[in-house]
């Protein structure tokens, strides 16, 4: 059984290494751990390939199929996205549970909805938040449409969402990171400054 590396498996999936290893763990691909390291079979994500190829590769919407699209400027949760589309057909989605297909610049993309937040009110609550919003008719779209929030923690049928939210995600880490660089620098600076 030939097998190849976590970062090989990646490169020829077009996804993260993050995702590789999420396949492995749920064995959606044969895999094997030795010390540490994942050993991917290569028959079996030749076929988890061809199965992301298929589903990246079906019809677009018709016309009678409204499209989802993705929003991350008008969610009430600052630095979430959400998917715009029809009200009923996301709360159905959400209330089932089910992922729903993107269009636009993600398309064939699946995401799941719902973010999970903590509220700290007596105890630590989770929380699961669908609904972001419903738009009215100013929004340019027939029918009632909707902005339901995506959930971060699921997206494995969403690749290439997945290593924009990963990239992100680590600007932001860094940008932080400096940030308290910045004032502990500061701080010394105060500390060790000599004495008037």
């Amino acid at each position: 059984m030939p097998t190849v590396p976590t970062a090989t498996a990646a490169a020829q999936a077009r996804v993260t290494t993050t995702t590789i290893r999420t396949w492995c763990r749920r064995g959606v691909v044969a895999a094997t751990k030795a010390a540490g390291r994942w050993a991917i079979d290569t028959e079996s994500l030749a076929r988890r390939i061809a199965i992301g190829a298929r589903r990246r590769t079906r019809k677009a919407p018709s016309m009678t199929e409204a499209p989802l699209t993705l929003t991350s400027k008008t969610t009430s949760v600052t630095g979430h996205i959400g998917v715009i589309g029809p009200a009923d057909v996301l709360e159905a989605a959400f209330r089932a549970g089910t992922a729903v297909t993107l269009s636009g610049k993600f398309a064939g993309e699946r995401v799941y909805l719902g973010h999970t937040r903590q509220i700290y009110d007596d105890g630590i609550v989770l929380q699961t938040i669908g609904l972001d919003r419903t738009l009215g008719p100013s929004c340019g779209r027939t029918g009632v449409h909707a902005i339901y929030l995506v959930n971060f923690k699921r997206l494995d049928e969403a690749p290439r969402l997945a290593a924009l939210v990963a990239r992100v995600e680590a600007r932001l880490s860094a940008n932080a990171w400096a940030a308290e660089q910045r004032a502990a620098d500061e701080e010394n600076r105060y500390l060790n400054a000599p004495e008037a």
